[in-house]
């Protein structure tokens, strides 16, 4: 996970795994989603679209806040402020008489207000997709991928170390079984796995075992 802050002051959080492009021009505020996932908090300004392209779909919006994911044959997108319009481009054959060769056009497909989400296939869209409410709980699952500061108020090892492990590639693992129901109070960022391993080791009475880059064993000091 990183935050970038581009040149117009808009926030770019990327999910881990995830590659853009940035692509800014004088009239126009353009993003290529290459991969994976990103929320963007856009600033505003009337003048200068902001568009993030991805898998052939654009999602165009003047300043809103809205999350991008990127996976396999298609593309979702959910709304957290504002509007966006969410377009492809389509082939427009010409009339019989013109004789002109086939052009191509921005269809927009969809236009999605806050609370809204939709997926979309980034191969050949037959029908207008299908834009359906996004409720909190669902909204705060989504975009369950991004740090944030955890409390733990009295609360069981074993449930701090499955929230850790849910949300980093690092795993960790809880050596003595006795650790499991230890209570923990603490406030932490979710991405700071050795920032917490640190704090049970200096005020919690235990010891980490590394077996790996992404395993870390937590045993009593004996």
């Amino acid at each position: 996970y990183r935050q970038e802050t581009l040149p117009d002051g808009s926030v770019l959080d990327l999910n881990r795994g995830a590659h853009v492009v940035v692509q800014f021009s004088a009239a126009e505020r353009r993003v290529l989603l290459v991969q994976g996932e990103a929320q963007f908090a856009v600033a505003k300004n009337p003048a200068r679209p902001f568009v993030v392209r991805a898998g052939g779909v654009e999602v165009r919006a003047v300043g809103t806040a809205f999350n991008v994911k990127l996976a396999g044959p298609n593309l979702e997108v959910l709304v957290t402020e504002g509007t966006v319009h969410v377009s492809q481009q389509a082939v427009v054959a010409p009339a019989a008489s013109a004789g002109s060769a086939p052009t191509a056009a921005p269809v927009v497909l969809a236009a999605l207000t806050a609370g809204q989400r939709t997926v979309i296939p980034v191969a050949t869209v037959i029908a207008p997709p299908v834009v359906v409410p996004a409720s909190v709980p669902e909204i705060a699952r989504l975009l369950d991928w991004q740090p944030r500061l955890l409390d733990f108020e009295s609360t069981p090892l074993a449930e701090v170390v499955e929230t850790f492990n849910r949300r980093n590639p690092q795993r960790l693992v809880i050596g003595d079984e006795e650790l499991r129901s230890l209570t923990i109070v603490a406030s932490i960022r979710s991405d700071n796995v050795e920032g917490f391993v640190r704090l049970m080791e200096s005020d919690f009475g235990m010891r980490a075992e590394w077996r790996s880059e992404r395993e870390i064993v937590l045993r009593r000091v004996r």
